[in-house]
């Protein structure tokens, strides 16, 4: 039955449907939607788009190429969470796509399949695709840029690949300025007149400069600043303080905390641990033919010049890790290859072994997708719907909660019925715990006291989150009652519950 399996899923395409149909299983179970952070910036340029074209925006409204497509989307299935994540997501499936063509050309069908299974499971991989961000946009065009050059290392110098590479870094870089990244991974190549001439190599930036040129052109054009955009990039923010920004779950110091982040947090569970062995196994072992140890070391070198610019550069980044999506993306490939080829070729040993490795990869994998905060606005949403249940009432809250269900009160049409002023007697008032007990850039200490509800008011309804099924199995099984509270309260209850009062 396993062998029969098998075979299906090496016929043909058979292997990529499955993978990207498992992979939009992943995504559905793994869903945010909307996080009411950057995507919020980037709705409004999609609505610049729709409202004011031809537009320019500013600071993460200008990334013409996630906006544009998500003012397509909004109107071709309405203004919705689902609209605004669907670029971002078809981002995703290209790249897939590509990840797997490529894999195939250099491995064939097992090893192609093998890294579309450690791509399409890999936490950060699939939290990013259900959300809308840069992150995945960019990862798109740079690997489709990467793969285009290797081809042109194998088949001899094509002025058109090498040219329509450096046009994809180049959508890549206006989409965000960190593909940049990209030009030390192609100047090691260039120096070194890796595969051909060095004079085939300026194809490349000839590409790029025609693709940015163009932008400057729109912007010069549109603002009188041809280096609009990147001065706002450069100006629009004080720069990091990792002290506060951190997104690492273990933080040491600044030189290695980047190298923590990849071994240390649920976005990438065990990947590293077995990828860098695997990878140096493809890259420098007996045994691998030519041909797909000259890929590897292709894509080996990418994903390692993405991780030393990205951890370098720690004035311009928060340590978050999203901003190591490349270096992760490499990884699966090169480890899905290396096991792949071990179940295929190695001895019964080596066999069981990718085995197992496959098996603490997937199930770390879907560890770390079940454990990532599913809801992070769950008050801004409980907002949004009680705005929508009381048409014609006006609503008070906090300011920064507010703030946060802007985008949300606009899909309900609710947006002038909620209000961030404190409230007086005979109003509503929605209380949401997160947002309203600390200080924070839209409301200082000194306020806060307006917006803590009186025992006076009257409580008309309370919203708290659905248990997981973990914590449904522990209540259920009895072993809540034997663990500490504070940790069950954690796994119970994930975020303080809201509540909606008449004030009195």
């Amino acid at each position: 039955m396993m062998a029969r399996f098998t075979s299906f899923l090496l016929r043909g395409s058979n292997g990529l449907w499955i993978g990207l149909a498992l992979f939009l299983l992943l995504v559905a179970g793994g869903w945010i939607g909307f996080l009411a952070s950057d995507d919020v910036t980037y709705s409004w340029g999609a609505y610049g788009w729709l409202e004011d074209f031809p537009y320019v925006g500013g600071h993460g409204t200008i990334r013409y190429l996630l906006t544009v497509p998500m003012a397509l989307s909004f109107l071709a299935f309405g203004e919705n969470e689902v609209a605004m994540v669907l670029p971002s997501l078809l981002y995703v499936l290209g790249f897939l796509w590509l990840a797997w063509r490529a894999v195939r050309d250099a491995s064939g069908t097992l090893s192609a399949t093998g890294a579309l299974l450690a791509l399409v499971t890999s936490p950060l991989l699939v939290i990013q695709a259900g959300i809308s961000g840069v992150d995945v946009v960019e990862m798109f065009y740079l690997f489709a840029s990467v793969f285009l050059v290797w081809r042109a290392l194998e088949d001899g110098p094509s002025p058109v690949r090498l040219f329509g590479a450096g046009m994809l870094a180049g959508c890549a870089f206006l989409v965000r300025e960190t593909a940049i990244f990209i030009a030390v991974f192609y100047a090691i190549l260039f120096f070194k007149g890796h595969g051909f001439h060095r004079k085939h190599y300026l194809w490349i930036p000839a590409g790029f400069l025609t693709v940015w040129l163009m932008e400057v052109s729109y912007l010069w054009i549109m603002t009188g600043d041809p280096l609009y955009r990147v001065n706002i990039s450069l100006h629009h923010d004080a720069s990091i303080d990792r002290s506060i920004d951190l997104a690492g779950n273990v933080i040491a110091n600044p030189v290695i905390d980047p190298l923590l982040v990849l071994l240390f947090n649920q976005e990438f569970m065990a990947l590293f641990f077995l990828a860098v062995p695997a990878g140096l196994w493809l890259c420098f072992g007996k045994g691998i033919e030519p041909r797909l140890k000259h890929f590897c070391r292709i894509i080996g070198l990418f994903g390692l010049v993405w991780f030393l610019c990205a951890g370098a550069a720690q004035k311009l980044l928060p340590l978050n890790p999203r901003y190591f999506l490349i270096t992760a993306a490499a990884a699966c490939i090169l480890l899905g290859i290396a096991l792949a080829r071990l179940l295929a070729t190695g001895s019964t040993r080596m066999q069981r072994g990718a085995l197992l490795a496959g098996m603490i990869l997937i199930s770390g994998n879907l560890a770390g997708i079940y454990v990532e905060n599913k809801d992070p606005v769950f008050g801004e949403r409980a907002l949004a719907k009680i705005a929508a249940r009381y048409p014609g009432k006006i609503i008070h809250t906090d300011p920064m909660t507010r703030y946060r269900a802007d985008t949300l009160l606009r899909w309900e049409r609710a947006r002038t019925r909620v209000v961030a002023t404190p409230p007086v007697a005979g109003d509503l008032y929605f209380h949401n715990p997160a947002r309203s007990e600390a200080a924070n850039f839209k409301m200082s200490a000194s306020v806060l006291p307006l917006y803590q509800p009186q025992p006076r008011w009257e409580r008309i309804g309370s919203f708290e989150t659905e248990p997981s099924y973990l914590a449904t199995l522990l209540e259920t099984t009895g072993i809540a009652a034997r663990l500490p509270q504070g940790l069950w309260k954690k796994l119970r209850y994930r975020h303080a519950s809201v509540a909606l009062y008449r004030v009195r």
